[in-house]
């Protein structure tokens, strides 16, 4: 790939994220005028880097092309938005579907679905209009949304695993699930209590 192709070829996803950031901007105020609650904590984007994307096509075997990152690679533009409950974390996924500029591509639901290692959080893989040369090209980015509890650990274990070997021992995995199973517990009771407090507000 020439390396004009490259610049082309980022630049494009620095416009998709550009325009995820406003519209985000706009439905989660919108929301929040409504409904006069602020369900989100933080928010954070990035752009995966050139050495990043050829790391992550090598990783999974294909020649490095722009049809292959296309293909393959489906986090170049991420987000993650960090909400204080659960039941914001799910407000915040129906506010995201609800977009008429957003196209939902795909949905993984980590939090009733945990994955081996206890990772929790909600994954949208959305498609981002962009107008370039009188034509509609659509861009994939990813969203991830979770508590404030799981980007704690999500954090963490990621640390964690980057230092390890690809093959982590039993022992540690087991050690690891169990810290997610009290996040878990975590979010349950502060859910709880926070449902308490909505009761007294709304009376």
């Amino acid at each position: 790939m020439k390396e004009e192709t490259w610049e082309k070829l980022l630049l494009r996803y620095q416009f998709a994220k550009t325009m995820l950031e406003k519209e985000l901007e706009i439905i989660i105020g919108d929301y929040e005028y409504r409904t006069t609650s602020h369900p989100v904590e933080h928010m954070k984007s990035r752009l995966k880097s050139k050495e990043s994307i050829i790391k992550k096509l090598k990783k999974k075997k294909v020649t490095i092309t722009p049809k292959n990152i296309k293909k393959h690679v489906h986090d170049i533009v991420g987000f993650r938005i960090v909400c204080s409950f659960l039941s914001d974390v799910y407000d915040m996924v129906n506010i995201i579907k609800s977009s008429k500029n957003l196209k939902i591509l795909e949905e993984n639901d980590y939090i009733k679905n945990p994955k081996s290692s206890g990772y929790s959080s909600y994954h949208l893989n959305i498609l981002i209009p962009l107008y370039l040369e009188e034509k509609i090209d659509y861009v994939e980015a990813e969203i991830q949304i979770r508590t404030l509890a799981m980007d704690f650990f999500a954090s963490l274990e990621h640390k964690l695993q980057y230092k390890l070997p690809e093959n982590i021992p039993v022992y540690l995995k087991r050690e690891l699930y169990s810290c997610s199973e009290e996040v878990k517990n975590l979010d349950t009771k502060m859910q709880h209590l926070y449902d308490i407090v909505k009761k007294y507000i709304d009376n």
